[in-house]
């Protein structure tokens, strides 16, 4: 996967694989990495160890999944 330059967003990104994902996106040049995940403190701590950003977000809510995407779109347009 090729993610140099772009924005990703990683849901369940404060623990297990969605953490070594993010971690993982990190460094390989993902221009940004959104740590989204419902444990806002593990959360941050992922986004702040990657120099990231950081949502809590139940994704069994279409209406948090809906604020998650438009915010990372307003955050991170280019």
């Amino acid at each position: 996967m090729r993610v140099t330059g772009k924005v990703v967003v990683v849901t369940g990104g404060a623990s297990g694989i969605g953490r070594a994902l993010a971690r993982r996106f990190a460094a390989e040049g993902a221009k940004h990495v959104v740590v989204a995940d419902l444990d806002g403190k593990g959360a941050a701590a992922v986004a702040a160890e990657i120099g990231g950003s950081s949502r809590q977000v139940d994704v069994s809510k279409e209406a948090d999944i809906q604020t998650l995407i438009d915010a990372t779109e307003r955050e991170h347009a280019t």
